[in-house]
């Protein structure tokens, strides 16, 4: 429970950052954006490596995007930063662990790791557009 409460930790922190940034069409040159992401993945595994205990970076999946969604009211765009991730901590006690070890994934083939996923989405506050040149979604 300590592992999924820092990996909640840990997304909604990553999350409040990425939600800081005045994104605009501009920030999507890979110059910027290589910048951004980095940014936002350092948040993400500095807080896992504080609240999670025997953080793996090898165990961790995540995935940074920004997403374009119209306002109804005003018809103009705002970004929305998701972060999710998805952490394979280790289970270290037998009995638990084989109990807890099928939860997650086939009972056929135990990997002594309990899957743990979190995600998040902010509102970036920017001033509105009233069209980007493309609502595709950015990830990193």
């Amino acid at each position: 429970m300590a592992a999924q409460n820092g990996l909640v930790d840990g997304v909604r922190s990553a999350a409040r950052r990425a939600s800081t940034y005045r994104i605009n069409e501009g920030s999507f040159d890979p110059s910027v954006w290589s910048a951004i992401c980095a940014t936002i993945d350092s948040e993400l595994t500095t807080r896992l490596r504080l609240r999670v205990i025997g953080f793996a970076s090898s165990h961790l999946s995540r995935t940074i995007a920004y997403e374009w969604q119209q306002n109804p009211g005003t018809g103009q765009y705002f970004l929305v930063a998701h972060i999710s991730a998805t952490y394979n901590n280790p289970l270290f006690v037998p009995l638990v662990s084989a109990i807890l070890d099928w939860s997650d994934g086939n009972p056929a083939n135990p990997d002594n790791q309990l899957t743990l996923n979190a995600s998040e989405q902010m509102r970036v506050e920017n001033p509105g557009l009233n069209a980007p040149a493309s609502t595709t979604t950015q990830s990193c």
